[in-house]
């Protein structure tokens, strides 16, 4: 007799999965620890998935990747548009406020792409996300400010930056799980990140 599978126990198992990876990261979690968070045993998780990687992709589908690299520019675009940084509200961005309704309904795969993806075909996706950032930066200088070539130095500082920013919103989306939490805190984040980027831009 075939046994059937449960779908409430397969969520199960994804939604402690997706704790566990989001905390460990892929490499460290282990199949053991899950299924402990799902309330099941192991043997009975291995019923569901034939391994670690499987269970990882379910977790995070492709389409979670090239959704935060398509806001992520989107967002770029949208500040390389607008000139008014400082003093605009960004609650009336559209890329701004598509980018948080992402990281907000997807916390957790925001947080594996950006930290705990060593080892999986993501495992680059941290370091497309801080040069992405940089190639803008630098694409904006070159239209707005004259600038060839940026020098080694600028070089490095930016590269620093945005890492740290990386950074930062993996501190906040591991800190905070609610909207208005993790909104807040972006806000004074970014206010401080872009007072700084203008200023440099404006040379």
């Amino acid at each position: 007799m075939v046994q059937r599978l449960k779908p409430e126990v397969r969520q199960r198992i994804l939604d402690a999965a997706a704790l566990v990876f989001a905390e460990d990261g892929f490499e460290k979690a282990r199949l053991a620890d899950i299924a402990k968070r799902a309330g099941t045993v192991t043997s009975n998780l291995y019923k569901y998935f034939k391994n670690k990687e499987e269970v990882f992709y379910a977790v995070v589908p492709p389409s979670h990747a090239a959704q935060l690299l398509r806001l992520l520019r989107a967002r770029l675009r949208e500040l390389e548009a607008r000139g008014d940084w400082l003093e605009s509200d960004q609650k009336d961005w559209p890329a701004a406020q598509a980018q948080l309704d992402f990281w907000v309904s997807e916390r957790l795969s925001v947080l594996i792409l950006l930290r705990g993806a060593n080892g999986t075909r993501y495992d680059h996706i941290r370091d497309l996300f801080i040069k992405e950032m940089e190639r803008q930066t630098l694409n904006y200088l070159r239209k707005n400010s004259g600038l060839a070539d940026p020098d080694e130095h600028l070089n490095f500082i930016l590269r620093r930056q945005f890492t740290r920013t990386a950074e930062m919103i993996v501190d906040i989306l591991e800190c905070y799980c609610e909207r208005s939490d993790i909104e807040a805190t972006l806000t004074h984040f970014w206010r401080f990140q872009l007072a700084g980027l203008s200023h440099l831009l404006k040379g």
